[in-house]
């Protein structure tokens, strides 16, 4: 009868059990995470129940080694087996731990079942990253007969919930969460449905002309899943604008040979779900933005696109990439340049997150989807899981693509997914924070880090556990006069300044007067930035002209009021007397003229 020394590699993103023996055995697994939180960080006891059927006479599993990586952080070990206690031997080197078992007396029939359990502490497996807890699970690499379960138990006295998953949960059941053979190669889960970011943004600015001149620079905007909360602009710009893509541009006037050093404090909240004001803005801007959606930019070029006449949905075209392209890890460097698609399409080896993301873009505009690349901070623990690969500060770049069927810019990571085996095409995370938006050109605007005059760390992303608030203060002023005439209609203007913490959209705007009759020429603001100016028209005409005062109420927002009393008069009997005035005074002048001269 033949001892069968079992194998069990467990690496972090991988469980490879040996297959020679595979026919001999079935096997099936179950492995239990439970969780509880010391303060900011979450210990997991983790339990192992494996299941051996022997399937060949004279044929069974003697010893398993299990291997895990030394980072893994683990301790308390303790095993068994149907017969009581194994005592793990357990050994170390630079990159592993392994643990040895050794049954006690394995049933050897045909047909009998053996088990093994194995129990651990591990305290770095689940992270608190500021307002969520992350995981990053290994799947077992299985027979298609074997069986894998994986649950995950809750603190029973936490209020986390799972938000994403990939794969999605076989069930949850109050505070178990269970997957039953996942055929991915890692279970990625996220708990809590929102993040909170600080970010810390350094921009410098040189102007080195001999006359004035202006620079803008790009803050983070707001998008469908991002909401931007201002601490702090110092200086503050001299204007704030929304360009065609939806970016935040802060413009600056410098004197000549002037530098300046901007620096931008803000709270980025990321959400599991759209925010649905941005989704209706964006959704109406796409109509402007279509004219050029399609086009070819400096890096979103192809020479033969008949090469790809197979990809023809956006889900075509990531798997492609994802399948094809090999991350390359050795071109990381400061002095890292961007290929385009064109050129990473011939060499898919030589691919780092720029070109991922330049040729899903251009791929997916030869296909008429619309799309657009993101620049901005991927937070990660694990540059090898998921690498940063922008030069400035380590940045990181992807694709967005128009879901038509959801009305949605949706974010895919290609990048990330080939590194780390994780899906992000069906679902994203809360760890892509957004710098800039390239629609419209494929190299403009910088994102914040490449803003730079010498050699320094600009970009600072923390996770944290702040909640901002909306801080919401709108400036009004207007144009309006004192008084206004009768017979005449009164032209003005309305000046808005936001000076609020965050972007405000579909901001509706009311003037009411009992005496007069009001025309705006628009009654809502579709988007305002933090620092920009509005002016909206309007005029105004008295309902009788038996009025001599009227009081005016402008009202923005819902809230905030200007109100302003004016006195009408009527200018037509008003112009009679100045000019009867005048006429006598005149008259008088004359007068005095021709007797001093008589004289």
């Amino acid at each position: 009868m033949k001892l069968i020394k079992r194998f069990l590699f467990l690496f972090f993103l991988l469980i490879l059990p040996i297959h020679v023996i595979a026919a001999d055995f079935k096997t099936n697994y179950k492995a239990q995470y439970f969780l509880t939180q010391d303060f900011e960080k979450i210990n997991s006891e983790v339990k192992y129940a494996i299941n051996i059927t022997n399937l060949n006479e004279g044929y069974y599993v003697s010893k398993f080694t299990l291997s895990f990586p030394e980072t893994f952080s683990i301790e308390n070990i303790k095993a068994s087996d149907d017969s009581g206690e194994v005592i793990p031997k357990i050994s170390t080197d630079k990159k592993n731990i392994d643990i040895e078992l050794v049954f006690n007396n394995p049933n050897v029939s045909l047909g009998s079942q053996n088990n093994f359990y194995l129990t651990f502490n591990q305290k770095n497996l689940f992270t608190i990253n500021g307002n969520i807890w992350e995981v990053i699970l290994p799947v077992l690499k299985k027979e298609s007969d074997e069986n894998y379960q994986v649950d995950v138990i809750l603190p029973n006295n936490t209020d986390k919930k799972i938000s994403i998953s990939k794969p999605a949960p076989s069930t949850i059941s109050q505070n178990t969460i269970t997957w039953i053979n996942p055929k991915t190669k890692t279970i990625y889960a996220i708990f809590g449905d929102n993040q909170f970011y600080d970010l810390k943004l350094d921009y410098y600015l040189y102007n080195p002309r001999l006359t004035n001149g202006y620079f803008d620079i790009a803050f983070p905007p707001d998008m469908t899943y991002q909401k931007i909360f201002i601490k702090k602009i110092d200086p503050a710009p001299n204007m704030s604008y929304l360009d065609e893509d939806g970016n935040f541009l802060g413009r600056y006037i410098l004197k000549p040979r002037e530098k300046i050093k901007v620096k931008f404090n803000a709270l980025a909240q990321i959400f599991t779900k759209p925010r649905e004001e941005v989704k209706a803005y964006e959704f109406n801007k796409l109509k402007l933005q279509k004219r050029y959606l399609l086009s070819e930019s400096i890096y979103w070029k192809i020479d033969d696109v008949n090469k790809y006449k197979n990809l023809q949905t956006p889900e075509n075209i990531y798997n492609y990439l994802t399948s094809t392209f090999n991350y390359a890890y050795n071109r990381i460097s400061k002095d890292i340049k961007r290929l385009g698609a064109e050129f990473a399409l011939k060499n898919p080896n030589m691919a780092v997150c720029t070109e991922f993301s330049d040729s899903f873009v251009a791929l997916s505009r030869e296909k008429g989807i619309f799309s657009r690349e993101i620049q901005g901070y991927g937070y990660s623990n694990d540059s090898d899981l998921r690498p940063l690969s922008l030069v400035a500060d380590v940045l990181h770049s992807w694709p967005q693509y128009y879901d038509v069927t959801k009305n949605l810019w949706t974010s895919i990571d290609p990048t990330w997914e080939n590194t780390s085996g994780i899906d992000y095409f069906s679902s994203f995370d809360l760890n892509h924070i957004a710098f800039v938006i390239h629609g419209r050109q494929s190299n403009y605007p910088l994102p914040a880090g490449m803003y730079k005059l010498e050699d320094t760390r600009d970009v600072i992303v923390i996770p944290t556990i702040e909640k901002p608030k909306d801080e919401i203060n709108l400036d009004i002023s207007t144009n309006l006069s004192d008084t206004i005439n009768k017979n005449k209609v009164y032209k003005g203007k309305l000046k808005i300044i936001n000076k609020s913490n965050i972007i405000l959209y579909s901001v509706p705007i009311e003037i009411f007067s009992k005496k007069l009759q009001i025309y705006l020429s628009k009654k809502n603001i579709d988007v305002i930035a933090p620092y920009e100016e509005v002016s909206i028209d309007f005029s105004l005409n008295p309902k009788d002209t038996t009025i001599d005062e009227a009081e005016i109420i402008f009202k923005i927002n819902n809230s905030k009021t200007l109100t302003k009393t004016v006195r009408v008069i009527d200018r037509f009997y008003l112009y009679i007397v100045v000019g009867s005035l005048f006429f006598l005074i005149l008259l008088s002048f004359l007068v005095i003229k021709i007797r001093q001269h008589k004289i």
